[in-house]
């Protein structure tokens, strides 16, 4: 998240345009599908904590390396490798909690999602402050130092509960071009939805602080903003999300949230566009509560839908999340792949009504949710 509050000076530092950058940052999915493969069989043959460990230490040491790129090939390789340690760790950790949800008996997954977008929430204030005065190195390595140092202890203090290797479980599945195309009829209403659901917050990942930052003429540090604000939101929802699923079904939530947040985004951004030409405080503080809509819209989908497809699965879960997030990487790069080039062809206002829109659409999926409330 650190590095991604300063993607406008990486892009300037390696010397690309929009569409390339974006198609570059895609790219990076390559590492995502091979982990997506694996992983999941890898979970049940050597346990949880190897994975993560070593996932979480090649994602920071691929990061670390981040801010000394100055070759953007040389930073899509590193971006390969980000991806594939990211996922192989995603994959884990999220099989992990759905063991562990299911070992208490208690709906935590929302909260643990809820307790990601407070991390990123944290790192993106510390950039907001100290983005003025360090540089970009400086920024994200020792960032990346601390954070690697906290989730090996974080690691070594939940041992106990990970869990375990399968004796008979296959590492190395055998794949075949009929197994591989398989993998897409798995769950793909879910897959749909999943990539509708999350191409606002990826989104917004990649391009709020260079919306800001070159159409609202932002500084470097209130560039940051946006997505601080869009975690904050998404904070505020999943860490309620037991008193919601009391008040609300799965149903009512995809039906709901998800209109709220295209269209406030969709609104707000249009219009903070507008009037930013004339007046940039009053652009940027519309433009702020265009973020904070789209927060609302997918805080809790994407939890919701995980719980959806493990109640349709008999899979172990770390094979759930490989098998349906192969699936969703690859449409998703795509659509990616589509948003860059069309914030390079005409403009990352327009560019970003492309998720607004698939949010937006995600209300149409509402009947996979449970229509009686938790």
């Amino acid at each position: 998240m650190a590095s991604a509050t300063r993607f406008p000076e990486l892009r300037d530092q390696l010397g690309v345009n929009n569409g390339t950058f974006g198609t570059y940052l895609s790219l990076g999915s390559i590492g995502g599908v091979i982990a997506f493969i694996l992983v999941g069989h890898w979970v049940n043959s050597f346990g949880v904590r190897p994975i993560v460990m070593l996932g979480s230490t090649g994602m920071f040491f691929g990061l670390g390396l981040v801010p000394h790129m100055h070759n953007s090939n040389y930073w899509l390789a590193d971006n390969i490798l980000i991806s594939f340690c990211w996922i192989s760790f995603h994959i884990a950790n999220n099989a992990q909690a759905i063991h562990r949800q299911d070992e208490v008996g208690e709906l935590i997954l929302p909260k643990l999602h809820g307790l990601w977008s407070l991390g990123a929430l944290l790192t993106s204030l510390i950039a907001i402050v100290i983005a003025p005065y360090v540089t970009l190195a400086w920024h994200i390595d020792v960032i990346v130092f601390v954070m690697w140092v906290l989730t090996m202890y974080g690691i070594v203090k939940s041992t106990p509960y990970f869990i375990d290797k399968e004796e008979d479980a296959e590492a190395f599945p055998r794949l075949s071009i009929k197994k591989f195309v398989n993998i897409f009829n798995f769950q793909p209403v879910i897959v749909i939805a999943m990539v509708f659901a999350m191409q606002t917050e990826y989104s917004t990942m990649d391009w709020s602080a260079i919306y800001l930052k070159d159409t609202l003429r932002m500084s470097t540090s209130f560039s940051i903003y946006g997505y601080a604000v869009f975690i904050g939101a998404m904070i505020i929802l999943r860490f309620n999300a037991k008193w919601i699923a009391a008040r609300w079904s799965e149903r009512e939530l995809i039906s709901k949230l998800p209109i709220i947040g295209g269209v406030g985004f969709a609104l707000c951004i249009s219009l903070a566009t507008w009037l930013g030409a004339t007046n940039q405080t009053l652009g940027f503080a519309i433009s702020l509560v265009g973020f904070a809509f789209a927060g609302f819209g997918v805080s809790n989908l994407t939890p919701i839908l995980f719980g959806v497809s493990f109640r349709n699965s008999s899979l172990p879960s770390s094979v759930v999340v490989a098998q349906i997030g192969l699936s969703q990487t690859i449409v998703t790069f795509l659509v990616k792949v589509v948003i860059a080039w069309v914030a390079q062809a005409t403009s990352v206002t327009i560019a970003l009504m492309i998720p607004a829109l698939m949010l937006l659409a995600t209300s149409r999926f509402s009947h996979l949710g449970k229509a009686t409330k938790d």
